[in-house]
């Protein structure tokens, strides 16, 4: 990958966000019904995994990667239980690592190519 770098920005840049969003008091949400909240889990989880999944493209790195988003997950619902305006629920870490464990499958996909895609088509018009 000719523009790694970026990927990674941005990839930390995904990152953040899931903890701003996950320590702010009122984060939003979009859709207005019971268990809405899990679907951004589940969503946001799966995007960091595939995401970094693109990048780094070994079977043990991608473990790795899985695990630390787990434990990302894991101590983001403890620190929202500990904040005394933010819930601590054992479905949210659940959507968290459903989301993680998805996007490890989906990297076994054409998905896994969508960086590399884009990096051609971001490079072609550069030319």
């Amino acid at each position: 990958m000719k523009l790694k770098n970026l990927w990674l920005i941005i990839g930390a840049a995904l990152i953040l966000l899931v903890i701003v969003l996950s320590l702010i008091p009122n984060p939003p949400n979009p859709a207005n019904f019971k268990g809405s909240d899990k679907i951004g889990h589940f969503s946001a989880y799966a995007l960091m995994m595939l995401w970094f999944s693109q990048i780094y493209v070994r079977n043990r790195t991608r473990w790795a990667l899985a695990l630390a988003f787990i434990v990302l997950g894991i101590v983001l619902e403890c620190l929202q239980g500990l904040s005394g305006y933010r819930s601590f629920e054992y479905a949210d870490m659940g959507a968290n690592t459903a989301g993680v464990l998805c996007a490890l499958l989906l990297a076994q996909t054409r998905l896994s190519r969508s960086l590399e895609a884009a990096e051609r088509l971001l490079l072609r018009r550069r030319a």
